[in-house]
């Protein structure tokens, strides 16, 4: 998880798994998180549910809030 996402609390990582997301969905959350995925939102396309929780979860974290609200 740590190459994925970085340093995660316990707590978020067990919220992570418990989406049942894949590999896949993870990162493609992760990019989504960190504004990697420009491209992807203004193609019009969507993460999948489990990638859309993921997303969800790793936002709601301050290690990934935008650096003018940390």
């Amino acid at each position: 998880m740590v190459r994925l996402a970085g340093d995660l609390d316990d707590i978020v990582v067990a919220a992570i798994l418990g989406t049942g997301a894949t590999y896949v969905e993870i990162e493609e959350a992760v990019k989504w998180a960190t504004g990697d995925a420009e491209d992807l939102g203004k193609s019009g396309q969507t993460l999948s549910a489990a990638a859309a929780s993921v997303y969800d979860i790793l936002t709601a974290d301050p290690a990934y809030a935008p650096e003018a609200d940390r």
